[in-house]
């Protein structure tokens, strides 16, 4: 039915995000703008399975549990919408480091559901399948999609956005730190007694250029940078090697730079690339 297939997947940055109040259920409302980057990324490598029923995952990365991640439960969540589970087994490389911001998971997953409505003898609609896609993480329906993204919701509602980043160039650095996104959403909360905030610095839906007075601002970082200072000091590091807007993606811990330049951009890469408690720089890449 199938041959083996490679697929590479890439991330995503949040160019701002906002946490506009928390709900009832404990899921936070956000506003935020997502944008495809090439690098770093993930490989997925398809196979018919060996012996083996249903959908199997592996990797050489430690602490990913084979059984329970987010490619398994977009497999088992597809299988119980359509009820196409071939036996198939996936070779996950990473390139994307864990806790940086990035949505590498979500990028996967989303990845594993491509593959499987292109096989599936009764693909979802594309409403339904978005749907489904939510349940398996919050970032998921972004990379079903072509293009950047304005978010609300938990993320999951969706407004293509034109960022007017042409002929900027983009860094992004991934440090040795691991940031748990749980951990920095309670963070928030402790900070924060009002959990509703004002609708003054929500992003235009419009997506005109007034949106990029937001480009790398971060409601996280005021907790994330409290926990993790060396983070706070590349970003200031970042500004000073010549980026002209840098911020944290997500909840950190990966940190991004914009530049008008490609020669500062370069520069900024060389520079970042001898900072010791920075694990990947990727980059310079034009928008």
């Amino acid at each position: 039915m199938f041959r083996e297939e490679t697929i590479v997947t890439g991330c995503k940055l949040n160019l701002f995000l906002f946490i506009m109040g928390r709900r009832e259920n404990g899921y936070h409302e956000l506003s935020t703008l997502f944008v495809r980057i090439p690098e770093p990324h993930d490989t997925l490598i398809f196979r018919p399975s060996r012996g083996e029923a249903g959908f199997c995952v592996r990797c050489s990365e430690p602490g990913l549990d084979p059984l329970h991640n987010t490619l398994t439960r977009a497999a088992a969540l597809y299988a119980e919408a359509t009820g196409f589970a071939p036996a198939v087994e996936v070779e996950l490389i990473k390139g994307i480091p864990p806790g940086a911001g990035l949505g590498g998971g979500s990028a996967d997953a989303a990845e594993v559901l491509r593959w499987l409505q292109r096989f599936a003898p009764r693909p979802l609609n594309e409403d339904v399948l978005l749907n489904l896609a939510v349940h398996v993480g919050a970032d998921v329906p972004f990379f079903l999609k072509d293009g950047p993204c304005f978010a609300e919701g938990i993320g999951e509602i969706l407004h293509p956005a034109k960022p007017a980043l042409e002929n900027w160039w983009g860094l992004v650095l991934c440090p040795f730190v691991r940031v748990n996104t749980a951990w920095a959403y309670a963070a928030w909360d402790t900070e924060n007694n009002a959990f509703f905030l004002t609708g003054e610095r929500k992003a235009d839906k419009n997506n005109r250029s007034s949106c990029q007075n937001f480009y790398g601002r971060n409601d996280f970082e005021a907790v994330v940078f409290a926990a993790y200072p060396e983070l706070s000091a590349l970003k200031t590091l970042l500004i000073q090697s010549g980026a002209n807007i840098a911020g944290m993606s997500g909840s950190g811990s990966s940190l991004f730079g914009l530049f008008r330049d490609r020669t500062k951009a370069a520069h900024a890469a060389a520079i970042m690339g001898q900072e010791k408690s920075v694990r990947l720089v990727s980059g310079p890449f034009l928008f």
